[in-house]
């Protein structure tokens, strides 16, 4: 994988500082923000298809519906992590109390705590998997278009594996390129531009990556 080229993907567009600058302004507009989520999934299929430009700001109805489709994405990813916290925690709760009652020369407090640790270990490797997945199961949906696509758990792990390690390098680039954004991001204007612009070079890295990847 090509950081460098990756990273200055968005400036090829001759007319990048303008996309650049509307992307950066509509996300600080709620509810409309969602234009810039459906403009992340353009430029993943854009990358997808080979497309060296960033897409065109268009068929805005669209992209709004687009970024609803990541919430609602990514709302599915996150039930099943809550759901295994919450079970786990209504069964520290339970199996907390009994042991303790059994191993009479063990704390309550101790016992409890062991479970938490055990609960928490389990919960965040649990949403650890989901994140993994996550930026996968995006390109499958934007891919071909279909909600279904972005749920068919065994293909999109298939697809990691088959390009695990620059998928990992992937991840680890956009979160160092997104920690620099953060440290900008407070400043009017050039903040909020260049974490759009971090977007849309997120969306070209794991676009490259659904390309490059077989199921």
């Amino acid at each position: 994988m090509d950081i460098v080229e990756n990273i200055k993907y968005p400036t090829t567009d001759s007319e990048w500082i303008k996309k650049v600058l509307i992307g950066g302004i509509l996300l600080l507009i709620p509810i409309l923000n969602f234009v810039c989520t459906g403009y992340y999934l353009k430029v993943i299929k854009g990358s997808i298809e080979g497309r060296n430009n960033m897409p065109e700001w268009d068929d805005w109805g669209d992209l709004f519906i687009k970024g609803i489709s990541v919430l609602i994405i990514s709302l599915a990813y996150l039930i099943i992590p809550i759901i295994l916290i919450s079970i786990i925690i209504l069964i520290v709760s339970s199996s907390g109390l009994l042991l303790a009652g059994i191993f009479e020369s063990a704390s309550m407090g101790v016992v409890t705590l062991l479970f938490i640790l055990i609960g928490s270990l389990i919960g965040f490797i649990t949403l650890f998997i989901v994140n993994l997945m996550f930026p996968m199961s995006l390109a499958m949906f934007a891919n071909e278009w279909s909600f279904g696509d972005a749920f068919k758990i065994r293909e999109i792990i298939s697809r990691i594996k088959s390009v695990f390690v620059e998928y990992v390098i992937a991840i680890i680039v956009i979160n160092i390129l997104l920690l620099l954004v953060f440290i900008v991001a407070w400043i009017p204007f050039i903040g909020w531009a260049a974490l759009f612009y971090a977007m849309v070079v997120t969306g070209k890295i794991y676009g490259k990556a659904f390309a490059n990847s077989t199921a």
